[in-house]
């Protein structure tokens, strides 16, 4: 895991929530700290900030990406923030980190070499959802030896010695053999994997004419922008009826599962705007067919 992210550590552990347990922890989060996490991105990263003890700080994304927006507060008042690259799209961390942020970067749903990454810590997830799956299992990685030994005692829980400073207790976490085996064959294989995503989506783009859509740097999912005016959710619920999986947006807004107010616009622009359509590396022609068809049929 460590060659295939380009870093010089890896920990596994049990769970994505999990490894952003630990990123948290071993970057110095303690009770009662701010954590600035995008609205959109799955409920477990704000389950997880809350679970060291911290408070999420919930923010709108940007207007031209549905991801965590560059105008941030002063990281006087808060310096830690998680950016989630979600559906395969990735953020610029370069002028957070410049600014003076302790940014987490959340993979999980862009599973890639990092060297383009500015970030300490990293976190992958390998849930069922994911590119690369094996279970219910996730990975912190880091170049910085200090992290390093910080995530190694955490995840020593079974060790009888008295917790370091800032590390107010320990994290069990294991990881089976099993599923190690079934990730370095995920590892092997990932790259035919990509070839086959990267191919669905040229034939996505063929058949619907190159249409509006996200750019993902991993080809986690297929988004087309939809027309303002057009409702995803409405046309996901039509395309359902019709047998086709399609999603709206396809996360949770975080303001509106756990009710937090404020003014969230962008995030609310792109729950109507984007649609997800069926993306998976087992796709056959006659399937994607199928899914065109049906896109077409709703379009009407």
């Amino acid at each position: 895991m460590a060659d295939f992210s380009g870093r010089m550590y890896a920990h596994l552990v049990g769970s994505g929530f999990q490894a952003l347990q630990c990123a948290l922890l071993a970057s110095g989060v303690q009770a009662g700290v701010p954590v600035i996490v995008p609205t959109v991105t799955c409920p477990s990263v704000f389950h997880a900030v809350k679970s060291v003890g911290a408070e999420p700080v919930v923010l709108d994304v940007a207007a031209d990406i549905p991801l965590l927006a560059a105008d941030l507060p002063s990281p006087d008042r808060i310096r830690h923030v998680i950016v989630p690259h979600m559906f395969g799209l990735v953020r610029d961390l370069a002028p957070l980190i410049d600014s003076g942020y302790r940014v987490i970067e959340d993979c999980a749903q862009a599973q890639r070499p990092l060297c383009d990454s500015a970030a300490q810590l990293s976190v992958f997830s390998f849930s069922p959802t994911k590119l690369q799956t094996i279970g219910y299992a996730g990975a912190v990685v880091t170049d910085d030896p200090v992290l390093h030994a910080r995530m190694q005692h955490l995840l020593e829980a079974d060790e009888a010695v008295q917790c370091i400073e800032g590390l107010p207790f320990r994290l069990h976490a294991p990881v089976s053999d099993f599923q190690c085996a079934m990730l370095n064959e995920q590892l092997r294989r990932y790259p035919q994997t990509l070839r086959l995503r990267h191919k669905w989506m040229e034939r996505y783009d063929q058949l619907l004419g190159e249409p509006d859509r996200m750019h993902p740097v991993v080809p986690f999912r297929y988004q087309l922008i939809l027309e303002p005016g057009r409702d995803s959710r409405a046309f996901a619920s039509a395309m359902r009826e019709r047998g086709v999986m399609a999603w709206p947006l396809g996360s949770s807004l975080l303001h509106e599962v756990f009710n937090i107010p404020g003014e969230y616009p962008n995030a609310e622009r792109w729950r109507h705007q984007l649609l997800s359509l069926p993306l998976h590396e087992g796709l056959d022609e006659r399937q994607l067919q199928r899914v065109f068809s049906c896109y077409q049929e709703v379009s009407a």
